[in-house]
């Protein structure tokens, strides 16, 4: 738990520190981005902290080419 909140600190001084020089570029497009990817990352490091299990983007794609695998497979016996 200590370790997720010290994540959610960091994060917020990141933020804090570069947003401003983004405001005052007035890049608005790299402002939602780094956002964006700043509490998609959080988010996935705090969810690692706290030991919750994050499926692999692997299994995804594991689950979607098994099929097709197993069809050219069957297609060469």
């Amino acid at each position: 738990m200590v370790l997720a909140v010290a994540i959610l600190i960091i994060s917020v001084i990141v933020a804090i520190i570069f947003i401003p020089k983004l405001k005052k570029q007035q890049d608005t497009k790299a402002i939602v981005v780094f956002s964006i990817l700043l509490l998609i990352g959080a988010t996935l490091n705090m969810a690692i902290a706290l030991r919750v299990h994050i499926p692999s983007p692997l299994d995804l794609i594991t689950f979607i080419f098994t099929p097709i695998r197993d069809y050219i497979v069957s297609l060469s016996k």
